[in-house]
């Protein structure tokens, strides 16, 4: 792979916005520009990151999480840019809108959202007597947010063409991390990286084959992408270890024990760096606000030392990189591995296990399988008896949003068995399903159910 063949700025479609003499911004600024104003992006302000429909928690959201991953994957990209001679800033603008877009595609309540629509579709699939093609089942079963991602910047914000956001090729090739189809893809004991889970729907790829053709990266990695899975580990690893201080599920003395625990050099100096930061902070009187001040403090310091930590892994194998040999993930390879996995062990065991989160699943499980149920029921209704359909499943389908219906009348067009047209149908009820924020999934169930 070439550098200059990956930082294309190359859309589907040529830009018509008009050119003002003072706009300085490059191609990747201009998408920037695009994602910040939309409205997938002010969803992420209701879709959950580790604890959802919360007001005045002060913990993160999707939405805030978004902007940490966006800012540290630009400052990440801004010192190799210039280690590699590179004054354009074009990696750290792609990697600046790519932290924003990458969890566009989370349904409502995050993974337990996904789980729950995966297992939904096993299930039906499972009963269904039709013969859907096998990347017909497996683009529904194995459903993931971040492939989503990629089918709502193409296809489901509708702009008044067929071409979405319109994004550069080189910001879209970033969010795939897994550039494989739901059969190729999907192999978690393969040893390449790639192939640990997919990137893209069959909907989704024409278009994924055109952007590897002209960036030169066919089922590779984009480089940059590893620089974005690195900027999110950083992010939420020591983040949500401060949302568990903040919410009482955490302790300090649990996060000193667990470096202690650790055994290693990093560890050690992370715990040295905790005892001067308790030391210069006892004049705080409240042990939870004490506990807040120590924890965010230790959040910068080993966030920064990751940061350098995967820059330097990055330009140490990049020669490895551009040639779609190099099968880890940046972290992984140095010394705050250790530290990175137990704090997600420690996030696991102590936050997404507490009651909190247990209901989080419950409710998930509720609202999105009876949400699911019914519009899929309306709709292939619909779809099967067309104006003779009941009033009840037409007025159902009257609740699906305006976009989607413009893309699934397009997608319609393309379908030629009756396989086809169900599986298109499915997808809709998907695409409108998952787009939801939280509290609009909620609200919309109890209102379908009859509950105030």
């Amino acid at each position: 792979m070439k550098w200059e063949k990956l930082l294309s700025a190359k859309r589907f479609k040529k830009s018509s916005g008009e050119s003002y003499i003072y706009d300085e911004r490059n191609e990747f600024d201009k998408d920037y520009s695009r994602i910040i104003s939309s409205s997938s992006f002010r969803r992420l302000q209701d879709k959950t990151q580790v604890f959802p429909l919360k007001r005045g928690d002060f913990v993160r959201t999707r939405l805030t999480h978004s902007l940490e991953v966006s800012h540290i994957a630009s400052s990440m990209g801004k010192y190799i840019e210039t280690t590699l001679e590179r004054k354009d800033q074009k990696i750290s603008s792609i990697l600046s809108v790519a932290g924003l877009i990458h969890d566009l595609g989370n349904p409502p309540f995050g993974h337990s959202g996904e789980y729950v629509i995966q297992d939904f579709f096993r299930e039906y699939f499972s009963k269904s007597e039709l013969n859907f093609t096998e990347i017909q089942k497996r683009d529904l079963e194995y459903f993931d947010g971040n492939v989503q991602t990629l089918r709502i910047l193409r296809k489901l914000q509708y702009l008044g063409d067929e071409f979405g956001y319109n994004l550069t090729y080189a910001t879209l090739a970033t969010i795939i991390k897994y550039p494989m189809n739901s059969v190729d893809g999907n192999k978690k004991d393969s040893k390449k990286i790639e192939k640990k889970k997919f990137g893209y729907f069959k909907s989704e790829e024409e278009d994924y084959l055109a952007i590897a053709k002209e960036l030169g990266i066919k089922n590779k990695r984009h480089p940059l992408t590893y620089i974005l899975e690195a900027a999110d580990d950083i992010a939420y690893s020591v983040a949500d270890i401060e949302d568990g201080i903040q919410k009482k599920l955490i302790s300090l003395y649990e996060v000193e024990e667990l470096l202690k625990e650790l055994e290693d050099e990093e560890a050690d100096k992370a715990l040295a760096k905790l005892e001067e930061f308790k030391e210069k902070n006892r004049d705080i009187k409240t042990k939870s606000l004490y506990e807040k001040v120590i924890i965010q403090k230790l959040k910068i310091f080993i966030q920064g030392r990751m940061i350098q930590e995967a820059i330097e892994t990055f330009l140490a194998n990049e020669k490895d990189i551009l040639k779609g040999k190099f099968n880890k993930e940046l972290l992984d390879c140095g010394r705050y591995k250790k530290i990175k996995d137990g704090f997600k062990d420690l996030a696991k065991r102590k936050v997404f296990l507490a009651k909190e989160r247990v209901y989080t699943d419950i409710l998930a499980n509720r609202v999105l399988r009876k949400l699911l149920e019914i519009f899929i029921e309306g709709s292939l209704e619909c779809l099967e008896k067309g104006k003779e359909a009941s009033i009840i499943s037409k007025n159902i389908m009257r609740l699906i949003s305006e976009n989607h219906m413009v893309n699934y009348e397009r997608e319609m067009k393309k379908s030629k068995t009756k396989e086809d047209k169900i599986n298109t149908t499915l997808k809709l009820c998907v695409d409108f399903i998952s787009g939801m924020t939280d509290q609009f999934a909620v609200d919309l169930y109890k209102k379908l159910e009859g509950i105030e």
